[in-house]
């Protein structure tokens, strides 16, 4: 007996896919100038709209794409160059900072889309905050300004804020790394020392140039470790491994790498993003 085939699915805003106590949502980073919201839950919107509006500035419009929230942003943040390729990456920390402090944490970041254009999709799970846990803010201030609240479904969604720190690392054209941060200066300047110790000790021709590049700090190396070749090639892993490795020392986890730029000759790397441990995430 054949059965009724299934209905097909609705394409009204879309809810995050559970399967309890699991809940998934995506972020996709869509074309030169799109981000798209699949799943994320309403009280999310504002939230991202705000990140979108600070860390890269305007919105062209927003609209219901198959059941998505999809924001069309000036200019073409996921083609930047010069000054944009770094707001493009204070785009993305803002995107997953907004993201992680209502507790959805970075499962994955991958390219699924065989368009030439789209870039990764992140892919996002909810978590509990851990007894006791909540950012500065929400100790201080109470449920008003330590939840982000909407109704989705037949009940009210509520996000205890967590406390989030992280920061971006881009890797540029064949010899830059890029620290690209809001943190304090004096914050600043060891997340550049770290770096720069690793070059230290594993990078055998050391740093040519430093400089303040549109707001990031870019050092620009002897060679080139990017497009290595031979035991060079060697070399600059063991380089990037030491990165990871004193970030790790100083509290911080590498977190996201993604790709969302083409650079020059559409040749692309992608960005590393790094996440202070703490009791929210490990």
């Amino acid at each position: 007996m054949n059965k009724d085939p299934l209905p097909p699915p609705s394409y009204g805003p879309l809810p995050p896919i559970q399967e309890s106590p699991i809940r998934i949502c995506t972020i996709s980073l869509t074309g030169y100038d799109k981000v798209r919201l699949i799943g994320t839950p309403a009280p999310l919107t504002p939230l991202l709209r705000s990140a979108i509006l600070s860390c890269w500035g305007t919105i062209q419009r927003e609209s219901n794409y198959a059941g998505s929230h999809e924001f069309k942003l000036s200019g073409v943040p996921w083609h930047g160059q010069g000054p944009d390729s770094v707001r493009s990456r204070r785009l993305l920390a803002g995107i997953l900072y907004t993201m992680a402090k209502a507790g959805w944490d970075l499962l994955q970041s991958t390219d699924v889309s065989k368009r030439i254009h789209d870039k990764d999709t992140l892919f996002f799970e909810y978590s509990e905050p851990p007894a006791g846990v909540l950012s500065a803010s929400s100790s201080n201030s109470g449920r008003s300004e330590a939840t982000a609240m909407g109704r989705e479904g037949d009940g009210m969604e509520m996000y205890e804020l967590r406390e989030v720190e992280l920061f971006t690392v881009g890797f540029n054209r064949s010899d830059r790394i890029r620290i690209i941060s809001q943190q304090v200066p004096q914050v600043m300047f060891r997340m550049v020392e770290v770096i720069k110790r690793a070059i230290a000790t594993q990078w055998k021709y050391g740093i040519q140039a430093e400089q303040d590049y549109c707001g990031s700090y870019e050092i620009k190396l002897q060679g080139n470790p990017f497009d290595a070749k031979g035991d060079e090639s060697v070399y600059a892993r063991m380089m990037l491994a030491q990165i990871i490795a004193n970030f790790k020392a100083e509290g911080f986890k590498l977190y996201a790498s993604i790709s969302i730029g083409h650079g020059r000759d559409d040749n692309d790397l992608e960005s590393w993003v790094f996440r202070r441990m703490n009791d929210s995430w490990r």
